[in-house]
């Protein structure tokens, strides 16, 4: 690890070389990592980093400060899914097309060769949308039927959906919706809200006895909320 002065302050960063044409500078959970071509020198990482001193102790203070602010979608970023944390690996290869595996802590994303000098954020970020979605598929239909063996209550049907306010949502015609960005927490979590909206089906309200359903079949449904206002 290598480091540079910033004013009073010491930076310390990680250097990446990879077979990049351009130099790439991220925070990852807080530490400064840069991705850089593999024939530069090392002298020439230090200048490119001393250059950019004020911008990286910047980021640092965001990260600092604001935990959550949005995703930049870098190689190194942490994501979550059912609740425990992932990091995301991007690479670069000689294939035809883009392919997307969660394994052993990883998110992995590797993208054929010929992307690798542009800013592929915005497909990154559909990819990330798309492996959200799939899980969703698979813990909801799990989550609602162990919901409906419980209670006795089923949606007339259910979709999963992005959406920016809530995380899930029961209509007046008996349709419910899930948020598929539920699934960066835990299963608790997910169970929690179908059946909050499956209790909607019965109790088209907040009153006392739709809070007691929910008690009934989840005592400590107040810890799920908890993690989700987290």
């Amino acid at each position: 690890m290598k480091e540079i002065k910033y004013e009073n302050k010491t930076i310390a960063y990680t250097v990446n070389k990879a077979r990049v044409k351009n130099f790439y500078i991220t925070i990852q959970n807080g530490e400064v990592v840069i991705k850089a071509p593999w024939y530069v020198t090392s002298s020439q990482i230090q200048d490119v980093v001393e250059s950019k001193r004020q911008w990286i102790m910047q980021k640092l203070e965001e990260y600092q400060t604001s935990p959550r602010k949005a995703k930049d979608y870098a190689d190194g970023e942490k994501f979550q899914i059912l609740g425990e944390n992932y990091f995301l690996n991007i690479y670069y290869k000689d294939i035809n097309n883009a392919i997307l595996n969660v394994e052993n802590g990883k998110i992995v994303i590797i993208l054929p060769l010929r992307y690798a000098d542009e800013d592929n954020t915005e497909q990154i970020k559909k990819m990330i949308d798309k492996m959200y979605y799939m899980i969703a598929e698979r813990e909801v239909e799990s989550a609602m039927e162990k919901t409906r063996k419980m209670v006795g209550l089923a949606p007339e049907e259910y979709r999963i959906k992005k959406t920016k306010s809530v995380w899930g949502s029961c209509s007046s015609n008996k349709k419910i919706t899930i948020n598929q960005n539920l699934m960066m927490y835990s299963r608790k979590a997910i169970e929690y809200v179908v059946l909050h909206e499956v209790c909607h089906l019965k109790y088209m309200n907040h009153s006392k006895n739709f809070w007691a359903m929910v008690e009934k079949y989840m005592p400590d449904y107040k810890e799920a909320e908890k993690e989700l206002k987290r």
